[in-house]
Parts: C-alpha cells; sequence; structure tokens
C-alpha cells in the first residue's frame, strides 16, 4: 500500500512544467500529513471502531429492554391509577409510534441530504433520561403523574432511539459488512442481559410468593443505572472513535475507494486526479458542489427498488418473530405442570414434582433467555465466512421459510382459558429446540439481511451506502411493529 504511495507522488513529481502548482499543493506539509492519516487508517487498529458499534448495538436496544423489564416496578408506581393494568399496552404503542413518526422523518430528510444526523446527541439525551428515571425511584410520586412523567421520558426515549439507529447503520453502512454485524451483535448482547436479570430474579423467589416491594424498587434502580452508564459508555465510546484514523478514512473516502476489489491503471489514474482535491477525503462537510448535487438528487424510492427483496426480507424476518415472540410464546408452559389433554382450559398447575425450573415462572423466564442467547449467536454467526451470504433471493426464501415457526408454536402447549387448537407438540425439550431454532434463525437473517444491503453493486456511492442502511433499518422497525400488530390476530386463533 505504501508503495502504490511513492508510485503516486513520483508520477506527480514527473509532471509537466505547467503542473508544478498541483504538486506543490500536494506536498506541503499539510497535505503530506493528511495523507499519513489516510494511510494509518487502512486498518482498524486493535478493533477499537468494530468495539464502539458493539456498545452502540447494546446502547440503542437498551432503553426499550428497560422499560419492558422494569414492569413489576411500574406496576406498584402505578398502582390505584387507571393505567395500573393498561400500562405495558400505553407503553409499547406510544414508544413504537415515536418510533416510527421520527423515523419516517429522518428518511424523509435523509434523501433530500438536508439532514446529517449525529449520534452524539441522541445518546446524550438518553444519558439526561435514565438519569432522571434512576432519581425517580426514590421520589414518592406515584399513579397518574409519575404515569405522566414516564410516558414523557418513553416517548423521548422512542424519538431519540429513531435519531440513535438512523445515525449509528448509515454510518456502519459505509464500513466493511462486518462494522454493522457488531451493531446487530451489541442488540443481541443487550437482549440476553435483560433476559438474564429476569430468571436471575425468577430463580430469586418462589412460585407463589409475591415480589417484595424494596427489592421491585432496588432492581428498577439497577436497571435504569445500568441504562445510564451503558449510554455515558457510548458517549465516550462516540468521542474516541471520531478520532481514530480508520474512521475518519472509510467516512470520508470517495465513492471509487469504498471497493475492496483491485484498482487497474485507469482508476489508479482516476484516483490520482481525485486526491488533488483534499476536501473529498477529510472533511466531512463534503463541500464539493457536484458531491452536493449527487446527494440532493439522491431518491429514497430508487433506493428501496434497488434493494426491494432485502428491504422486504428484513422486515419479514422480524414480522414472522414478533407475531409469536412473546405474545404465544409466553402462554406455553410446561406439559408437566399443564397437562396437554385438558384441552378445554385448566389453567391452574398440577405440581407433580418439585423442580422449581417446571413452575410457570421460572419456565417462561428460561425460554426467554433461550431466544435472546439464539439470537446472539445467530447475530454472531456472519463472522465465519462459511456462514455469510449477500445473495438477496436466497435471503429472501430463507425469510419466507421462517413463516412454519408460526404453526408449530401454535401447536404447542399453551395454555390459555380459551384454547381451541390441539397440543401436538407435547414435549418440552422438543418446544425448546424450536425455540432456538427460531431465536438463531432470526439472529442470522437479520444481521445478513442488513450486511448485504450496502455490498450490493448498485448502491455505489457513499450518501447511497448511508440510506440503505437507514431504510433497512426502518424496514427492520416497521416489521417489528407491524408483527406485534398481527399477533392479536394470531392469538385470536389459539
Amino acid at each position: 500500500m505504501f508503495d502504490k504511495y511513492k508510485t503516486r507522488f513520483r508520477r506527480l513529481l514527473s509532471r509537466k512544467q505547467h503542473e508544478h502548482y498541483e504538486s506543490e499543493s500536494l506536498l506541503n506539509s499539510d497535505s503530506i500529513e493528511r495523507l499519513e492519516v489516510y494511510a494509518e487508517g487502512l486498518h482498524d487498529a486493535h478493533n477499537v471502531v468494530y468495539w464502539v458499534f458493539v456498545l452502540y448495538g447494546v446502547a440503542m436496544l437498551l432503553p426499550w429492554n428497560v422499560f419492558i423489564t422494569a414492569s413489576e416496578y411500574f406496576a406498584k408506581r402505578f398502582a390505584g391509577s387507571s393505567y395500573d393494568e393498561t400500562f405495558q399496552n400505553y407503553f409499547s404503542t406510544y414508544f413504537t409510534a415515536a418510533n416510527l413518526i421520527v423515523f419516517t422523518y429522518l428518511l424523509w430528510q435523509q434523501s433530500k441530504a438536508t439532514c446529517r444526523v449525529d449520534i452524539l446527541w441522541p445518546a446524550l439525551i438518553n444519558t439526561l433520561i435514565f438519569g432522571i428515571l434512576a432519581t425517580s425511584v426514590v421520589v414518592s410520586t406515584e399513579g397518574t403523574t409519575y404515569f405522566s412523567l414516564t410516558m414523557i421520558l418513553l416517548v423521548m426515549t422512542g424519538a431519540t432511539t429513531s435519531y440513535f439507529q438512523v445515525g449509528v447503520f448509515a454510518e456502519a453502512s459505509r464500513f466493511p459488512p462486518q462494522y454493522i454485524q457488531a451493531v446487530m451483535s451489541g442488540q443481541g448482547v443487550a437482549g440476553v442481559a435483560v433476559a438474564v436479570a429476569s430468571i436471575l430474579s425468577a430463580f430469586a423467589g418462589s412460585a407463589t410468593d409475591t415480589p417484595d416491594e424494596a427489592g421491585v424498587t432496588r432492581s428498577a434502580f439497577l436497571y435504569f443505572m445500568s441504562a445510564f452508564l451503558i449510554t455515558v459508555a457510548a458517549l465516550i465510546g462516540r468521542v474516541i472513535v471520531t478520532r481514530r484514523p480508520f474512521y475518519i478514512r472509510q467516512m470520508n473516502m470517495d465513492p471509487a475507494l469504498l471497493s475492496n476489489s483491485p484498482l487497474d491503471e485507469d482508476e489508479i489514474e482516476e484516483q490520482e486526479q481525485l486526491l488533488d482535491d483534499e476536501q473529498r477525503f477529510f472533511s466531512n462537510n463534503h463541500s464539493d458542489n457536484r458531491s452536493q448535487q449527487q446527494q440532493t438528487e439522491l431518491s429514497i424510492f430508487a433506493v428501496v427498488r434497488k434493494s426491494s427483496g432485502l428491504v422486504f426480507a428484513v422486515a419479514y424476518i422480524f414480522v414472522i418473530t414478533l407475531i409469536v415472540f412473546p405474545s404465544i410464546t409466553a402462554l406455553i408452559k410446561s406439559v408437566s405442570r399443564h397437562l396437554p389433554a385438558t384441552t378445554s382450559a385448566a389453567t391452574t398447575p398440577i405440581y407433580i414434582n418439585n423442580n422449581r425450573f417446571l413452575d410457570d415462572d421460572v419456565f417462561v423466564a428460561f425460554h426467554f433467555v433461550l431466544f435472546n442467547v439464539g439470537d446472539w449467536v445467530g447475530r454472531l454467526l456472519p463472522i465465519l465466512e462459511s456462514m455469510r451470504t449477500f445473495k438477496p433471493k436466497l435471503l429472501v426464501w430463507f425469510s419466507l421459510l421462517r413463516t412454519i415457526f408460526v404453526p408449530a408454536f401454535m401447536l404447542c402447549n399453551i395454555v390459555v382459558s380459551d384454547r381451541k387448537l390441539p397440543v401436538i407438540i407435547d414435549n418440552d425439550v422438543v418446544y425448546f429446540l424450536i425455540v432456538w431454532i427460531f431465536a438463531v434463525s432470526n439472529g442470522w437473517l437479520g444481521s445478513l439481511t442488513m450486511m448485504a444491503a450496502p455490498q450490493q453493486e448498485s448502491i455505489r456511492s457513499p450518501a447511497e451506502k448511508s440510506l440503505v442502511g437507514s431504510v433497512m433499518s426502518f424496514s427492520l422497525v416497521a416489521g417489528l411493529a407491524l408483527g406485534g400488530t398481527m399477533s392479536f390476530v394470531i392469538r385470536s386463533m389459539v
């Protein structure tokens, strides 16, 4: 690589007399220093940028996970109000609505090149939000007043999460594909951490004990402080990563240099001409008029058309996931506690043995852990070349194959008072095996589709790569929202 730059310098020095000014311009101390930074940024030293993107993924999903995990705490704080039994519905509806509305606005602005999202600000706002929530644990406000405060903070979090997602995936799309995998892996870590906390909390009590109020409050405080510390870490990571030569090089590279394929002689000559305009490499403002014109003319519909298969695939993957998880899977109980033969609705557990694991609270909590660990494993698989494919048609077919999980879970031991379907899968081990395959396929295919979009041959410019990353992220969120809505239909069919 350094020999290539030496060759370029020799060519510059050998130019004709009328090109002397251009040579001096490139060989002044400032240019040499910038080229040294550019050359130094060929590699992600110590994988610092990669791990910061993993941290971004954790910080991206943690806000919503904290709100749903602290449900017992919120139930106690809202007790006596008109929201004590419906607050989770309000949480889901308002968070998703704020997330999608802001996401849509940001995509529209990004397609016009009038919006450049800096993830520093949403991370800072989330830090303040969780600082307030952690402080509110020791405040005596309850009922409707506390519900109003919580909903304001929740809506703000939904909005800032959209900003954070757009910014992170737009940046990660300019890097090699493993950096999108890093974000997806971080999201998996957040899910695992919350699920493990839930099952530990379940094991701490018994199946019949009412949770201690002081213990619930203490757990909520720890959840909020964990979210606070993670967002602070994301802020620190942001400051560190923006000073890394590898990050600077990737974010300011010319479109032609985004390819990892070898350059031929004509391309080398073209790159030499592009070196004359240093701002194309090193200025975040992209002040080049032609570049601005290209960004202004960027069409979100053209990007969606180029990536239509992957846009559908990533949405469908998460539609199928949210249709049954957790709305259906949380109703599936151990066959040792609820005999499958009682198809009419015997919801009272039968204690045939004293195995704590088979109790409803631990059994359901374990399935959350199993899903989140499997999902995380799936998100790690694309690191291996043998487990990676970026073929849109193949990914679409894989996503469609996951439809089989819907009837599979519906035929498990679902315990509800109005069950209509027979129990065909009446074995706990088989049920957990289905959960595992379901989870791994979700993480694996979700990561692959997100990684594949910026790597398409039709997506060439940095602006398009950033926009397709945002479009895919929006499609993922839309899939979650649609799947959650459709889960009510599936629930009525059980």
